[in-house]
């Protein structure tokens, strides 16, 4: 049976509805739909690892994933290893080759930059005072540089549309005559918001100039507390217009399939994580464990399988393991996923969702989701939250239940604790992420983690 695994970005799980999303939204009432899919972080660089590798970003040093003399073998190099031919289509650097993601792919289509575009950046960033004017010209003259080369190469928008990657995909698919995995990673609902113009005009007056649509970007992400009631709502309609896009392109993706081609295709519908649009005074997909952040749409549909609403709770590190249960293969001992297929109606419930964000484990910045609703949320200085979501669904700081439940605390406590004293373990071995800081700073840069 083929795979196809998209998985797209920033895409919150309560913007997938009939209205807004019409096409995604009829998969998913075809489908096995999980309801309650979390991500195991906050943001591409700690959700990919689970997402390809059933594996927790935690159990590495650095970013991404090890390379290829790692023990723990990625989804695609299971596939592949069992007579698949592998491909991945992806704009976002933090998903490419740059970080491993190549593993097993036998073609892929990435963000990954040229070793010489890449040295120079780092040159530049070592080198320069980020504070003088020199640097600051650069950067200017870069920025310029970048819109330039956007209408150059025919492009309006920072990264490559939907539209674009999902032609390269299906010309893949056309061209292959053996079983197949593609995964298709968009970036369109990923700020900055840059529908095309008649996308944006169902939702605003007028379509707005790229340029603002980035300033509001960094604002949201960066300064919050500086946009106004109307900035917000601006941002809001934005997001739809892309969601309406993208939801287009993913209908134009499904219609591609010819019926033979459809009835031995498995379909894997998931996000890596969410976004913010002033909930908790908060924008984009800060390093912090909101259920807008970390709740994603999650649905899968492949013949014979009955479509079917899963309430148990799931992250996003059991999806490797479950695709690989729907094509009847066995997944690796050391992946930390399971299998979440439904077996004779029953489900095996994830009791615990952990999510945490550090290139080096924080004990303070991390977070866990219990399969009963209660959650606990540790956000650096601004200390710890434990929250029952069945009472406070909208997760009010102020209604913490620190002092008045105990055995919730303490049982969310350990399972933390001990989780991360895992990471901790398996970060003694030899095996690691990638640990160039000035690129990834130019990554996290890029994509508006940093201002």
């Amino acid at each position: 049976m083929n795979v196809l695994y998209v998985t797209v970005d920033a895409l919150r799980a309560d913007h997938v509805t009939p209205e807004l999303m019409p096409n995604v939204s009829g998969f998913v009432d075809r489908s096995i739909e999980y309801e309650r899919c979390y991500a195991n972080g906050p943001g591409t660089p700690w959700s990919f690892p689970a997402l390809l590798g059933s594996q927790y970003s935690g159990a590495n040093d650095g970013v991404g994933i090890p390379g290829e003399d790692d023990s723990r073998p990625t989804l695609a190099e299971v596939l592949r290893d069992e007579g698949y031919e592998t491909a991945g289509f992806t704009d976002n650097h933090f998903a490419s080759s740059d970080y491993n993601y190549d593993r097993g792919m036998t073609t892929m289509f990435d963000a990954g930059a040229t070793s010489s575009e890449k040295r120079l950046k780092q040159a530049v960033r070592k080198r320069l005072d980020h504070d003088g004017t020199l640097y600051q010209m650069l950067l200017r003259g870069h920025h310029l540089i970048d819109d330039l080369l956007v209408k150059i190469q025919g492009r309006d928008t920072r990264f490559t549309r939907a539209e674009t990657l999902i032609d390269s995909l299906v010309d893949w698919i056309d061209e292959r005559n053996d079983q197949w995995f593609a995964w298709l990673h968009p970036m369109d609902t990923h700020a900055p918001y840059e529908a095309p113009d008649d996308y944006q005009e169902q939702f605003l007056d007028e379509p707005i100039p790229r340029r603002r649509s980035q300033k509001l970007a960094r604002k949201a992400t960066h300064h919050p507390d500086e946009l106004s009631d109307d900035e917000w709502e601006l941002q809001q309609q934005l997001y739809k217009a892309e969601c309406s896009y993208l939801d287009d392109q993913i209908g134009r993706l499904l219609d591609s399939f010819p019926e033979p081609e459809r009835e031995n295709t498995l379909l894997v519908f998931t996000a890596d994580h969410g976004e913010m649009h002033g909930e908790h005074g908060l924008g984009g997909h800060p390093q912090q464990f909101w259920e807008e952040v970390i709740h994603v749409p999650c649905a899968i549909s492949a013949p014979g399988f009955e479509a079917t609403t899963v309430n148990e709770q799931a992250a996003l590190i059991d999806i490797p393991p479950t695709i690989l249960d729907a094509v009847g293969i066995d997944a690796p001992e050391y992946w930390d996923g399971m299998s979440v297929l439904p077996d004779e109606g029953t489900v095996q419930e994830r009791e615990y969702v952990f999510v945490d964000v550090e290139s080096e484990l924080n004990r303070n910045h991390a977070g866990v989701r219990r399969s009963d609703n209660w959650k606990l949320m540790r956000h650096d200085d601004e200390g710890e939250l434990l929250l029952d979501l069945d009472t406070n669904p909208e997760e009010d700081p102020e209604q913490t239940r620190l002092n008045d439940a105990p055995e919730a605390y303490r049982a969310l406590t350990d399972s933390l604790d001990n989780h991360l004293d895992e990471m901790e373990r398996r970060r003694s071995g030899e095996t690691s992420g990638i640990e160039d800081e000035e690129l990834i700073e130019d990554h996290l840069r890029e994509l508006g983690y940093l201002e």
